[in-house]
């Protein structure tokens, strides 16, 4: 589910706090030079340096806030207490897939079968990170005590008195939160610690084989250094890659050229007003409206007020007149979740699946079947739910007579949208027409979200 705005109060009080606990390591002069890095708009007034960078987090949007507060953990050194804190909420998205404690144990204990490193620097380094291994792991006041650190080089590293199950109990792996596990596992499987794809694959293949009872596996992506990357997602919802190009919201078949071939660059060559294009990388928190909106806001120059309302109706604004249905398919999901709309995956209409520069006639029918999607949801863990709005063109032909043939190519191109990952819903014309078609609609979109734990508690 998205982050919730208990969430987000507590992260903005913890960030807001643990910020002003830096006041001694910054001059007054430093201050708004840290919250320029840190993405946050500096203030006038303030009654001491605390206050300074306190306000600033206080004054701060939730999208802001929490863009600081990933900043802040990347670039600050905070006391490990303070870190954890504010990972934990910083992480609390609701994208961590939930690993059961025996399922850790499990893969712990598959885990011994391998060396768990390559580099043993940066396997200290990444469990420092998560863990708070430089504290002391029984207090006695009688001795100097070692550090878990020291434990885990004497135990671990250096000799084989610790197998990975007990290393991972020492670290409170099996009781820690799902995003820390999670993150941990992720760290493991990096070429950071196994700079070997053979390596990696080897531990990849352990993990998927452990999980899958618990329904997640590890998504392998590609990393700029050629090595292959690792996310941890739910089974069956985390096999699409992040889109390349979302085109949507379009009136008109786009004029669109390859600006350049090998970075798969688009270029609107003519008609820009008739096609959005949305640029950004999409992640595993999926499209949620807020996302769309600061992008409208930056790309048109405008405040995230105008945006909000601008951008709506320039949605509302490509759907096709001549489908009213299709008008009410989208203003009744709006209209479902008000204010829980920012945090929400955003309902994008006419997104361009398949485009082609040929026409049907020189292409052929076939080749350009399922060329738009009425509307488009992007979910967080990749999942991608499709929702068609069917009139009589979709099982009538051109004189109006019902086609077997008409219906049988759109459950054909239905077909080859599932088995590219995608969920496919439809309604039809019919049924919108009806009396209570928006509250079909409303509980529709409603129990789509339950399904994936999305609404807000």
């Amino acid at each position: 589910m998205p982050r919730t705005q208990q969430n987000l109060t507590s992260l903005r009080d913890t960030f807001s706090q643990i910020l002003g606990n830096q006041k001694d390591h910054y001059t007054d002069t430093r201050i708004p030079e840290l919250l320029f890095r840190l993405g946050l708009d500096d203030c006038t007034e303030y009654s001491s340096k605390r206050r300074h960078l306190e306000k600033a987090v206080e004054n701060a949007s939730d999208a802001q806030m929490v863009a600081a507060a990933q900043r802040a953990l990347e670039q600050i050194g905070f006391d490990v207490h303070e870190r954890d804190q504010l990972q934990e909420l910083v992480w609390d998205d609701g994208t961590a897939p939930i690993i059961p404690g025996r399922y850790r144990r499990e893969l712990a204990e598959k885990l011994n079968t391998i060396e768990l490193y390559l580099d043993r620097a940066a396997f200290e380094q990444v469990l420092s990170e998560l863990w708070q291994i430089d504290t002391l792991s029984v207090i006695d006041f009688t001795w100097s005590t070692p550090t878990l650190r020291k434990e885990i080089i004497r135990h671990y590293i250096e000799n084989s008195d610790w197998d990975a199950v007990t290393l991972f109990d020492k670290l409170g792996a099996f009781q820690s939160s799902h995003a820390r596990f999670g993150r941990f596992i992720e760290a493991l499987a990096s070429s950071r610690v196994l700079p070997s794809e053979s390596a990696q694959r080897i531990f990849i293949e352990i993990v998927n084989g452990t999980l899958s009872a618990c329904g997640v596996h590890v998504v392998v992506g590609v990393g700029e250094d050629a090595f292959l990357t690792a996310s941890l997602a739910y089974m069956g919802s985390g096999k699409q890659s992040s889109p390349k190009n979302l085109i949507f919201a379009s009136t008109a078949k786009p004029d669109l050229r390859l600006g350049n071939a090998l970075d798969n660059d688009i270029e609107i060559v003519t008609g820009a007003e008739n096609v959005l294009i949305y640029d950004r990388p999409i992640g595993s928190a999926g499209l949620l409206w807020r996302d769309l909106q600061a992008w409208y806001s930056q790309t048109h120059s405008i405040d995230e007020g105008q945006a909000k309302n601008r951008l709506y109706r320039r949605l509302e604004a490509c759907l096709p007149k001549s489908s009213p249905p299709q008008v009410l398919a989208f203003s009744s999901f709006y209209k479902a979740f008000t204010t829980a709309i920012p945090e929400l995956p955003a309902l994008l209409p006419e997104v361009w699946f398949h485009w082609d520069p040929q026409t049907v006639s020189k292409r052929g029918k076939q080749a350009l079947l399922r060329a738009r999607m009425d509307f488009l949801l992007l979910l967080p863990g990749g999942v991608r739910v499709v929702i068609e709005i069917d009139g009589k063109e979709h099982y009538t032909d051109p004189n109006g007579r019902p086609s077997p043939r008409t219906y049988a190519e759109m459950m054909a191109a239905d077909r080859c949208l599932r088995l590219v990952g995608y969920e496919v819903y439809r309604f039809g014309a019919y049924e919108l027409g009806q009396p209570n078609a928006e509250e079909v609609l409303i509980s529709f979109y409603r129990s789509l979200f339950e399904r994936y734990s999305l609404l807000p508690v």
